[in-house]
Protein backbone atom coordinates (compact mmCIF):
# COMPACT_ATOMS: atom_id res chain seq x y z
CA UNK A 1 0.00 0.00 0.00
CA UNK A 2 1.57 3.50 -0.85
CA UNK A 3 0.88 6.64 0.69
CA UNK A 4 0.81 10.22 -1.26
CA UNK A 5 3.54 12.69 -0.23
CA UNK A 6 0.95 14.96 1.13
CA UNK A 7 -0.27 12.44 3.73
CA UNK A 8 3.00 11.92 4.37
CA UNK A 9 4.08 15.05 4.95
CA UNK A 10 0.77 15.65 6.43
CA UNK A 11 1.21 12.93 9.33
CA UNK A 12 4.55 13.53 10.37
CA UNK A 13 3.81 17.54 10.39
CA UNK A 14 0.67 16.58 12.77
CA UNK A 15 3.08 13.96 15.06
CA UNK A 16 5.81 16.70 15.86
CA UNK A 17 3.09 19.09 16.29
CA UNK A 18 0.89 16.65 18.88
CA UNK A 19 3.93 15.92 21.05
CA UNK A 20 4.36 20.09 20.77
CA UNK A 21 0.32 20.79 21.78
CA UNK A 22 1.18 17.73 24.38
CA UNK A 23 3.56 19.04 26.15
CA UNK A 24 1.56 22.74 25.82
CA UNK A 25 -0.76 21.22 27.17
CA UNK A 26 0.64 19.40 30.54
CA UNK A 27 2.63 22.64 30.91
CA UNK A 28 -1.13 24.91 30.70
CA UNK A 29 -2.97 22.21 33.34
CA UNK A 30 0.31 21.88 35.71
CA UNK A 31 0.64 25.71 35.65
CA UNK A 32 -3.35 26.00 36.67
CA UNK A 33 -2.95 23.56 39.41
CA UNK A 34 -0.12 25.27 41.20
CA UNK A 35 -1.47 28.61 40.63
CA UNK A 36 -4.89 27.11 42.16
CA UNK A 37 -3.49 25.07 45.02
CA UNK A 38 -0.90 28.05 46.05
CA UNK A 39 -4.10 30.64 46.35
CA UNK A 40 -5.73 27.55 48.38
CA UNK A 41 -2.88 27.66 50.69
CA UNK A 42 -2.69 31.47 50.87
CA UNK A 43 -6.14 31.05 52.27
CA UNK A 44 -5.54 28.49 54.22
CA UNK A 45 -2.79 30.15 55.99
CA UNK A 46 -4.49 33.40 55.83
CA UNK A 47 -7.17 32.01 58.26
CA UNK A 48 -4.84 30.23 60.22
CA UNK A 49 -3.22 33.26 61.59
CA UNK A 50 -6.54 35.44 61.69
CA UNK A 51 -7.88 32.13 64.16
CA UNK A 52 -4.91 31.87 65.97
CA UNK A 53 -5.01 34.86 67.92
CA UNK A 54 -8.69 34.48 68.86
CA UNK A 55 -7.53 31.00 70.34
CA UNK A 56 -5.79 30.71 74.40
CA UNK A 57 -4.03 28.15 75.89
CA UNK A 58 -4.88 28.03 80.25
CA UNK A 59 -4.17 25.05 82.71
CA UNK A 60 -2.57 23.49 79.39
CA UNK A 61 -5.68 23.23 77.30
CA UNK A 62 -6.89 25.82 74.58
CA UNK A 63 -10.03 27.88 74.50
CA UNK A 64 -11.87 30.31 72.54
CA UNK A 65 -11.01 33.51 73.80
CA UNK A 66 -14.47 35.15 72.55
CA UNK A 67 -16.58 32.37 71.80
CA UNK A 68 -19.85 34.79 71.97
CA UNK A 69 -18.45 37.27 69.33
CA UNK A 70 -16.72 33.93 67.10
CA UNK A 71 -20.68 32.75 67.03
CA UNK A 72 -22.00 36.16 66.01
CA UNK A 73 -19.60 36.25 63.16
CA UNK A 74 -20.90 33.30 62.10
CA UNK A 75 -24.51 34.72 61.65
CA UNK A 76 -23.12 37.92 60.41
CA UNK A 77 -21.11 37.02 57.63
CA UNK A 78 -22.07 35.03 54.46
CA UNK A 79 -19.76 32.82 53.42
CA UNK A 80 -19.22 31.84 49.76
CA UNK A 81 -16.46 29.51 50.77
CA UNK A 82 -16.71 28.42 53.96
CA UNK A 83 -13.87 28.90 56.60
CA UNK A 84 -13.87 25.30 59.09
CA UNK A 85 -12.13 25.91 62.20
CA UNK A 86 -11.40 23.37 64.87
CA UNK A 87 -9.76 23.38 68.50
CA UNK A 88 -8.38 19.95 69.55
CA UNK A 89 -6.01 18.69 72.72
CA UNK A 90 -2.73 17.42 71.90
CA UNK A 91 -3.96 13.78 71.33
CA UNK A 92 -6.22 15.18 68.35
CA UNK A 93 -9.57 15.26 70.91
CA UNK A 94 -12.52 17.76 70.02
CA UNK A 95 -12.23 20.24 71.86
CA UNK A 96 -14.37 23.13 70.13
CA UNK A 97 -15.55 23.71 66.37
CA UNK A 98 -16.60 26.37 64.50
CA UNK A 99 -21.08 26.16 64.05
CA UNK A 100 -20.65 25.76 60.00
CA UNK A 101 -19.04 22.17 60.69
CA UNK A 102 -22.47 21.38 62.96
CA UNK A 103 -22.06 17.33 64.21
CA UNK A 104 -19.49 17.15 61.65
CA UNK A 105 -15.80 17.48 62.44
CA UNK A 106 -12.13 17.71 61.23
CA UNK A 107 -9.91 14.66 60.78
CA UNK A 108 -6.48 15.84 63.03
CA UNK A 109 -3.70 14.49 61.11
CA UNK A 110 -0.92 14.29 63.78
CA UNK A 111 1.66 12.78 61.25
CA UNK A 112 1.80 16.21 59.26
CA UNK A 113 4.13 18.83 60.39
CA UNK A 114 3.48 22.25 62.08
CA UNK A 115 1.42 24.39 59.34
CA UNK A 116 2.13 22.58 56.76
CA UNK A 117 -0.70 22.69 53.99
CA UNK A 118 -2.18 19.04 53.28
CA UNK A 119 -5.26 17.67 52.05
CA UNK A 120 -8.35 16.05 53.37
CA UNK A 121 -11.86 14.66 53.23
CA UNK A 122 -15.15 15.88 55.31
CA UNK A 123 -17.77 14.00 54.37
CA UNK A 124 -16.70 12.44 51.44
CA UNK A 125 -15.85 16.27 49.83
CA UNK A 126 -12.06 16.90 49.06
CA UNK A 127 -11.00 20.16 51.55
CA UNK A 128 -7.38 21.95 52.16
CA UNK A 129 -6.31 21.92 55.54
CA UNK A 130 -3.90 23.05 58.34
CA UNK A 131 -2.40 22.56 61.69
CA UNK A 132 -0.90 24.96 64.52
CA UNK A 133 -0.08 23.53 67.69
CA UNK A 134 -0.75 25.69 70.55
CA UNK A 135 1.54 25.85 73.18
CA UNK A 136 1.81 26.45 76.83
CA UNK A 137 5.52 26.73 77.87
CA UNK A 138 7.14 25.76 75.17
CA UNK A 139 4.99 22.30 75.06
CA UNK A 140 2.15 21.42 72.92
CA UNK A 141 -1.28 21.62 74.75
CA UNK A 142 -3.36 21.07 71.41
CA UNK A 143 -3.98 22.00 67.79
CA UNK A 144 -5.54 24.52 65.90
CA UNK A 145 -7.18 22.96 62.76
CA UNK A 146 -8.16 24.94 60.05
CA UNK A 147 -9.96 23.71 56.71
CA UNK A 148 -11.06 25.20 53.01
CA UNK A 149 -13.40 23.06 50.78
CA UNK A 150 -11.68 22.47 47.60
CA UNK A 151 -14.11 20.71 45.49
CA UNK A 152 -14.65 23.91 42.67
CA UNK A 153 -11.25 24.16 42.61
CA UNK A 154 -10.93 20.21 41.83
CA UNK A 155 -13.99 20.38 39.73
CA UNK A 156 -12.34 23.71 38.13
CA UNK A 157 -9.54 21.13 37.09
CA UNK A 158 -11.21 18.54 36.03
CA UNK A 159 -12.96 20.49 33.86
CA UNK A 160 -9.98 21.84 32.01
CA UNK A 161 -8.33 18.43 31.88
CA UNK A 162 -11.67 17.30 30.54
CA UNK A 163 -11.69 20.01 27.83
CA UNK A 164 -7.92 19.57 27.20
CA UNK A 165 -8.00 15.57 26.82
CA UNK A 166 -11.43 16.45 24.53
CA UNK A 167 -9.67 19.08 22.13
CA UNK A 168 -6.26 17.26 22.18
CA UNK A 169 -7.75 14.52 19.50
CA UNK A 170 -9.74 17.44 17.37
CA UNK A 171 -7.12 19.65 16.78
CA UNK A 172 -4.93 16.72 15.84
CA UNK A 173 -7.47 15.77 13.02
CA UNK A 174 -8.07 19.60 11.98
CA UNK A 175 -4.26 20.40 11.77
CA UNK A 176 -3.19 16.88 9.62
CA UNK A 177 -6.93 17.86 6.85
CA UNK A 178 -5.89 21.43 7.06
CA UNK A 179 -1.64 20.51 6.78
CA UNK A 180 -2.65 17.70 3.87
CA UNK A 181 -4.58 20.53 1.91
CA UNK A 182 -1.35 23.00 2.05
CA UNK A 183 0.89 19.99 1.15
CA UNK A 184 -1.05 19.15 -1.63
CA UNK A 185 -0.78 23.05 -2.80
CA UNK A 186 3.05 22.82 -2.16
CA UNK A 187 3.70 19.58 -4.01
CA UNK A 188 1.50 20.63 -6.93
CA UNK A 189 4.83 21.52 -8.86
CA UNK A 190 5.73 17.89 -8.45
CA UNK A 191 2.73 16.46 -9.58
CA UNK A 192 3.25 19.04 -12.69
CA UNK A 193 6.26 17.33 -13.55
CA UNK A 194 5.37 13.88 -13.38
CA UNK A 195 2.03 14.53 -15.61
CA UNK A 196 4.84 16.44 -18.34
CA UNK A 197 7.42 13.25 -17.44
CA UNK A 198 4.37 11.25 -18.74
CA UNK A 199 4.01 13.02 -21.77
CA UNK A 200 7.34 13.35 -22.93
CA UNK A 201 8.43 10.89 -25.60
CA UNK A 202 10.63 10.50 -28.36
CA UNK A 203 8.44 12.55 -30.61
CA UNK A 204 7.57 14.64 -28.17
CA UNK A 205 10.14 16.74 -26.08
CA UNK A 206 8.84 20.10 -25.83
CA UNK A 207 6.07 19.50 -23.03
CA UNK A 208 7.77 21.61 -20.24
CA UNK A 209 6.58 22.22 -16.38
CA UNK A 210 4.84 24.74 -15.47
CA UNK A 211 6.46 27.55 -13.14
CA UNK A 212 4.50 28.26 -9.91
CA UNK A 213 6.66 32.18 -9.50
CA UNK A 214 7.79 31.42 -6.68
CA UNK A 215 11.65 31.76 -4.91
CA UNK A 216 11.70 28.18 -3.01
CA UNK A 217 13.37 25.19 -3.94
CA UNK A 218 10.29 23.40 -5.83
CA UNK A 219 10.89 26.46 -7.96
CA UNK A 220 14.54 25.66 -8.57
CA UNK A 221 13.60 21.93 -8.78
CA UNK A 222 11.46 23.20 -12.01
CA UNK A 223 13.62 25.28 -13.59
CA UNK A 224 16.60 22.86 -13.47
CA UNK A 225 14.47 20.46 -14.90
CA UNK A 226 13.17 22.33 -17.29
CA UNK A 227 16.97 22.87 -18.28
CA UNK A 228 17.40 19.51 -18.57
CA UNK A 229 14.94 19.10 -21.08
CA UNK A 230 16.20 21.84 -22.93
CA UNK A 231 19.59 19.94 -23.27
CA UNK A 232 17.84 16.69 -23.44
CA UNK A 233 15.86 18.19 -26.51
CA UNK A 234 19.09 20.12 -28.09
CA UNK A 235 21.13 16.54 -27.72
CA UNK A 236 18.54 14.17 -29.52
CA UNK A 237 17.89 17.06 -32.10
CA UNK A 238 21.82 17.25 -33.01
CA UNK A 239 21.99 13.28 -32.35
CA UNK A 240 18.83 13.30 -35.37
CA UNK A 241 20.43 15.91 -37.25
CA UNK A 242 24.14 14.14 -36.94
CA UNK A 243 22.47 11.08 -38.31
CA UNK A 244 20.72 12.27 -41.30
CA UNK A 245 23.88 14.40 -42.16
CA UNK A 246 26.15 11.01 -41.55
CA UNK A 247 23.63 9.15 -43.91
CA UNK A 248 23.71 12.21 -46.85
CA UNK A 249 27.52 12.16 -46.37
CA UNK A 250 27.90 8.26 -47.00
CA UNK A 251 24.92 8.24 -49.13
CA UNK A 252 27.07 10.09 -51.84
CA UNK A 253 30.18 7.97 -51.84
CA UNK A 254 28.08 4.96 -52.16
CA UNK A 255 25.82 6.54 -55.01
CA UNK A 256 29.46 7.04 -56.74
CA UNK A 257 31.04 3.68 -56.10
CA UNK A 258 27.49 2.52 -57.66
CA UNK A 259 27.51 4.61 -60.68
CA UNK A 260 30.60 3.43 -61.37
CA UNK A 261 30.70 0.14 -61.58
CA UNK A 262 27.22 -0.23 -63.26
CA UNK A 263 29.18 1.82 -65.88
CA UNK A 264 31.84 -0.88 -66.42
CA UNK A 265 29.25 -3.77 -66.54
CA UNK A 266 27.53 -2.68 -68.94
CA UNK A 267 29.45 -2.95 -71.74
CA UNK A 268 32.63 -4.24 -72.10
CA UNK A 269 35.82 -1.67 -71.46
CA UNK A 270 39.28 -1.32 -72.39
CA UNK A 271 42.19 -1.43 -69.86
CA UNK A 272 42.44 1.86 -69.63
CA UNK A 273 39.28 2.06 -68.95
CA UNK A 274 39.14 -0.64 -66.35
CA UNK A 275 42.04 1.15 -64.23
CA UNK A 276 40.46 4.35 -64.34
CA UNK A 277 36.82 3.44 -63.04
CA UNK A 278 38.43 0.86 -60.60
CA UNK A 279 40.82 4.02 -59.31
CA UNK A 280 37.95 6.22 -58.83
CA UNK A 281 36.02 3.78 -56.61
CA UNK A 282 38.53 3.33 -54.93
CA UNK A 283 38.67 7.28 -54.34
CA UNK A 284 35.55 6.86 -52.98
CA UNK A 285 36.67 3.92 -50.92
CA UNK A 286 38.85 6.24 -49.39
CA UNK A 287 36.82 9.08 -48.91
CA UNK A 288 34.47 6.51 -46.99
CA UNK A 289 36.86 5.48 -44.78
CA UNK A 290 38.07 8.60 -44.20
CA UNK A 291 34.43 9.82 -43.06
CA UNK A 292 34.08 6.61 -40.92
CA UNK A 293 37.32 7.35 -39.12
CA UNK A 294 36.15 10.85 -38.10
CA UNK A 295 32.58 9.65 -36.76
CA UNK A 296 34.09 6.91 -34.72
CA UNK A 297 36.90 9.82 -33.67
CA UNK A 298 34.34 12.34 -32.81
CA UNK A 299 31.83 9.37 -31.61
CA UNK A 300 34.81 8.55 -29.08
CA UNK A 301 35.34 12.24 -27.72
CA UNK A 302 31.68 12.77 -26.93
CA UNK A 303 31.55 9.68 -24.52
CA UNK A 304 34.54 10.79 -23.28
CA UNK A 305 35.63 7.64 -22.51
CA UNK A 306 38.86 7.69 -23.61
CA UNK A 307 41.50 8.18 -20.79
CA UNK A 308 43.78 11.38 -21.78
CA UNK A 309 47.53 10.93 -21.42
CA UNK A 310 48.95 14.29 -20.51
CA UNK A 311 52.85 14.75 -21.32
CA UNK A 312 55.38 17.57 -21.69
CA UNK A 313 54.29 18.08 -25.89
CA UNK A 314 56.99 20.08 -27.79
CA UNK A 315 54.74 22.20 -30.31
CA UNK A 316 57.95 23.12 -32.88
CA UNK A 317 58.82 19.48 -33.06
CA UNK A 318 54.95 18.57 -33.32
CA UNK A 319 54.34 20.88 -36.08
CA UNK A 320 57.24 20.23 -37.99
CA UNK A 321 56.04 16.21 -38.15
CA UNK A 322 52.79 17.34 -39.67
CA UNK A 323 54.00 19.68 -41.97
CA UNK A 324 55.94 16.34 -43.25
CA UNK A 325 52.47 14.68 -43.35
CA UNK A 326 51.05 17.57 -45.26
CA UNK A 327 53.92 18.11 -47.75
CA UNK A 328 52.16 16.61 -50.51
CA UNK A 329 49.48 19.03 -50.47
CA UNK A 330 51.54 21.87 -49.34
CA UNK A 331 53.75 21.39 -52.99
CA UNK A 332 50.27 20.25 -54.83
CA UNK A 333 49.11 24.01 -54.17
CA UNK A 334 52.72 25.75 -54.17
CA UNK A 335 52.21 27.21 -50.71
CA UNK A 336 54.83 28.78 -49.15
CA UNK A 337 54.82 28.07 -44.82
CA UNK A 338 56.29 30.07 -42.16
CA UNK A 339 56.84 29.00 -38.75
CA UNK A 340 57.88 31.79 -36.26
CA UNK A 341 58.37 30.09 -32.93
CA UNK A 342 60.31 30.68 -29.33
CA UNK A 343 62.71 28.77 -27.81
CA UNK A 344 60.48 27.27 -25.01
CA UNK A 345 57.14 25.88 -26.89
CA UNK A 346 56.33 22.99 -24.60
CA UNK A 347 52.57 22.36 -23.35
CA UNK A 348 51.49 19.91 -21.27
CA UNK A 349 48.50 17.84 -23.27
CA UNK A 350 47.36 14.96 -24.50
CA UNK A 351 49.94 14.24 -27.20
CA UNK A 352 47.50 11.99 -29.64
CA UNK A 353 44.52 14.33 -28.98
CA UNK A 354 46.97 17.88 -29.50
CA UNK A 355 48.05 16.01 -32.94
CA UNK A 356 44.25 15.37 -34.25
CA UNK A 357 43.91 19.25 -33.59
CA UNK A 358 47.02 21.18 -34.98
CA UNK A 359 46.76 18.43 -37.85
CA UNK A 360 43.14 19.37 -38.94
CA UNK A 361 44.00 23.40 -38.28
CA UNK A 362 46.82 22.83 -40.93
CA UNK A 363 44.78 21.07 -42.86
CA UNK A 364 41.98 23.30 -43.69
CA UNK A 365 44.48 26.24 -43.80
CA UNK A 366 46.43 23.92 -46.75
CA UNK A 367 42.91 22.77 -48.43
CA UNK A 368 41.27 26.64 -48.07
CA UNK A 369 44.36 28.84 -49.36
CA UNK A 370 44.56 29.82 -52.45
CA UNK A 371 47.28 28.77 -55.06
CA UNK A 372 50.67 30.10 -54.32
CA UNK A 373 49.72 32.06 -51.04
CA UNK A 374 51.20 31.51 -47.61
CA UNK A 375 50.40 30.24 -44.37
CA UNK A 376 51.86 31.42 -41.27
CA UNK A 377 52.06 29.67 -38.06
CA UNK A 378 53.05 31.21 -34.79
CA UNK A 379 54.09 29.94 -31.19
CA UNK A 380 54.21 32.53 -29.11
CA UNK A 381 54.77 33.09 -25.03
CA UNK A 382 52.04 35.53 -23.65
CA UNK A 383 52.93 35.57 -19.59
CA UNK A 384 52.08 32.43 -18.24
CA UNK A 385 50.32 31.04 -21.55
CA UNK A 386 51.14 29.52 -25.07
CA UNK A 387 49.79 30.94 -28.34
CA UNK A 388 49.27 28.88 -31.18
CA UNK A 389 48.01 30.16 -34.53
CA UNK A 390 47.77 29.15 -38.12
CA UNK A 391 47.24 32.02 -40.31
CA UNK A 392 46.26 31.36 -44.16
CA UNK A 393 45.35 33.96 -47.09
CA UNK A 394 42.61 31.55 -48.37
CA UNK A 395 39.07 32.07 -49.28
CA UNK A 396 37.29 33.23 -46.03
CA UNK A 397 34.40 32.49 -43.71
CA UNK A 398 31.53 34.83 -43.33
CA UNK A 399 31.02 36.02 -39.76
CA UNK A 400 27.85 34.55 -39.04
CA UNK A 401 29.13 31.47 -39.91
CA UNK A 402 32.01 30.99 -38.06
CA UNK A 403 30.47 29.49 -34.99
CA UNK A 404 28.14 26.84 -37.54
CA UNK A 405 31.35 25.62 -38.97
CA UNK A 406 31.99 24.23 -35.93
CA UNK A 407 29.20 22.16 -35.35
CA UNK A 408 29.03 18.41 -37.52
CA UNK A 409 29.09 18.27 -41.17
CA UNK A 410 28.38 21.78 -41.76
CA UNK A 411 30.63 23.33 -44.39
CA UNK A 412 30.72 27.32 -45.87
CA UNK A 413 29.21 27.47 -48.90
CA UNK A 414 30.66 24.23 -50.79
CA UNK A 415 28.39 24.81 -53.85
CA UNK A 416 30.62 27.89 -54.27
CA UNK A 417 33.70 25.84 -54.09
CA UNK A 418 33.03 22.34 -55.24
CA UNK A 419 36.58 21.71 -55.94
CA UNK A 420 37.35 21.99 -52.22
CA UNK A 421 36.74 18.58 -51.18
CA UNK A 422 35.75 17.69 -47.19
CA UNK A 423 32.39 16.15 -44.70
CA UNK A 424 32.44 19.09 -42.20
CA UNK A 425 34.23 17.58 -39.35
CA UNK A 426 37.12 18.89 -38.64
CA UNK A 427 36.80 21.82 -36.48
CA UNK A 428 33.68 20.02 -34.61
CA UNK A 429 36.65 17.84 -33.82
CA UNK A 430 38.96 20.14 -33.34
CA UNK A 431 36.03 21.84 -30.85
CA UNK A 432 35.65 19.25 -28.45
CA UNK A 433 39.07 18.20 -28.32
CA UNK A 434 39.54 21.68 -27.34
CA UNK A 435 37.07 21.35 -24.26
CA UNK A 436 38.27 18.71 -23.46
CA UNK A 437 42.14 19.69 -23.23
CA UNK A 438 40.76 23.01 -21.56
CA UNK A 439 42.16 24.90 -24.57
CA UNK A 440 41.03 28.07 -25.54
CA UNK A 441 40.12 27.97 -29.28
CA UNK A 442 38.93 30.83 -31.40
CA UNK A 443 38.46 31.70 -34.97
CA UNK A 444 38.73 35.07 -36.75
CA UNK A 445 38.10 35.40 -40.88
CA UNK A 446 37.37 37.70 -43.72
CA UNK A 447 35.93 36.66 -46.79
CA UNK A 448 38.59 36.81 -49.46
CA UNK A 449 41.40 37.60 -47.05
CA UNK A 450 41.71 34.47 -45.31
CA UNK A 451 41.28 32.77 -41.63
CA UNK A 452 43.42 32.35 -38.59
CA UNK A 453 42.52 29.85 -36.46
CA UNK A 454 44.20 30.38 -32.51
CA UNK A 455 44.40 27.98 -29.51
CA UNK A 456 45.07 29.71 -26.29
CA UNK A 457 47.16 26.87 -24.18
Amino acid sequence: MTTSFKNKIAFNFTLSTALLVAVIFFVIYHSVNITVFNSLEKEVNFQADKHFYEVGVKDGKPYIADKEEWFEREHRELEVNPVFVQITDKNGSLIERSPNLKLDFLTADLSQKDKVFFQNKLKGLSIAQIQVALKDKGKIAGYLIVAIPITESERVLDNLKSVLLTAFPFVLIVLFFVTRVIAGKSIQPVLSVIDTAGKITNENLKARVPLTGGKDELTKLVTTINDLMDRIENAVEREKQFTSDASHELRTPLAVIKGTLEVLIRKPRTAEEYVEKVALAIKEIDRISYLVDQLLLLARFESQKKAMDYQHVDLSELTGSILQRQQQQILEKELSVELITDDHADVYADPYMLDIVIENLISNAVKYSIRKESIKITISQAGQNVIYSVADRGIGIAADEIDKIQEPFYRSSPLNHPEIKGNGLGLSIVKRMCQLLQISFKLKSQIGHGTTAELLF
